[in-house]
């Protein structure tokens, strides 16, 4: 069965690409341009990850979503929040900074262009990065979101198609372990090609290590014990 990966370059995406490879060779990865800040650093991380794990890459664009707007991702004199470690477990704080780079109905976009993907393929699973962590806040990264996605694919296909999330049960340091365990049992080295920074800082893999998604990632190497192969610049 085919697999299709949502991958975006970022930590988590990464290591359920790590996962669907794990599984099968035979893997795609598709990359969205909507027009994002860091859009292009993304798309190399993705496209040096998929290199790396003999992925089929494809790149799509989405231009609509930047038109729409909404979003301190897309538009760009909107401000992108900082956030400190102890801001992280701030339910308050940490749910601000959501509705600050939400971009209305992506997940729902890419998913269902990765369902049809997929389909045209004969079928298979779509992998995605969404994990518990992040579902604390985002509620397009739960497993309510995954299973009533599913249900409209029995309805919105005629060959199987499904999708998965590997990590739905797992924090940012669970992931990087797990993640850890993937490169060692595949021979490979992808995590330090990945990119969770919401800005384009001017050169591939360099993270400006004070948006939320940065200081995430830092946290979760720090707390599985594993060093950190990543650039900030703070």
């Amino acid at each position: 069965m085919v697999k299709v990966c949502v991958l975006s370059g970022g930590l988590d995406s990464t290591v359920a690409t790590l996962v669907a490879k794990s599984k099968d060779d035979d893997i795609y990865t598709i990359t969205f341009d909507y027009g994002q800040r860091a859009v292009l650093r993304e798309i190399n991380s993705a496209r040096k990850i998929s290199e790396v794990l003999g992925a089929k890459h494809k790149v799509i664009k989405l231009p609509f979503l930047r038109e729409f707007g909404g979003s301190a991702l897309t538009e760009r004199d909107k401000t992108v929040p900082k956030l400190n470690e102890e801001d992280l477990d701030n339910l308050e704080k940490t749910r601000e900074t959501m509705r600050s780079v939400w971009v209305p109905g992506r997940n729902i976009v890419m998913f269902s262009i990765a369902s049809s993907f997929a389909e045209s393929l004969g079928g298979g699973e779509v992998y995605t990065g969404l994990n518990k962590e992040e579902g604390t806040t985002f509620p397009d990264n739960t497993l309510e979101f995954v299973d009533r996605f599913n249900s409209l694919l029995e309805y919105g296909t005629i060959r199987e198609v499904k999708l998965v999330a590997p990590l739905y049960n797992l924090d940012k340091t669970e992931i990087v372990k797990y993640g850890r365990e993937l490169e060692e049992k595949l021979g490979v080295e992808v995590l330090k090609y990945s990119y969770s920074c919401y800005h384009d800082n001017g050169e591939d893999f360099l993270h400006c290590g004070t948006c939320e998604s940065c200081v995430r990632r830092k946290r979760a190497f720090k707390e599985a014990g594993i060093e950190d192969p990543t650039k900030y610049l703070r």
